[in-house]
């Protein structure tokens, strides 16, 4: 008997695999208990778009658009550069 429900648990577990993994394909996340606390915002998406790569607390983020929403600029007081 214990041999029957191991058996059983094994195919419902290859059968839930199946189904995150196909679901994960179509951009669902079915582990909605594992996710992480903040996510990712709309503006992480805006930042990615537009080409910059960092975070949104790092002063490299700073450009273009989001600089100017700030109230930084070109000559207007941030002198960092990435190399």
């Amino acid at each position: 008997m214990p041999e029957l429900i191991q058996t059983l648990k094994s195919m419902q577990k290859v059968e839930n695999d199946k189904r995150k993994f196909l679901a994960g394909i179509q951009g669902v996340n079915l582990d909605e208990d594992k996710q992480e606390e903040g996510g990712t915002t709309f503006e992480d998406v805006r930042r990615r778009a537009m080409g910059v790569n960092a975070e949104g607390n790092d002063v490299v983020s700073l450009q273009g658009e989001f600089a100017e929403h700030s109230g930084f600029g070109i000559g207007m007081g941030l002198g960092y550069e990435t190399r």
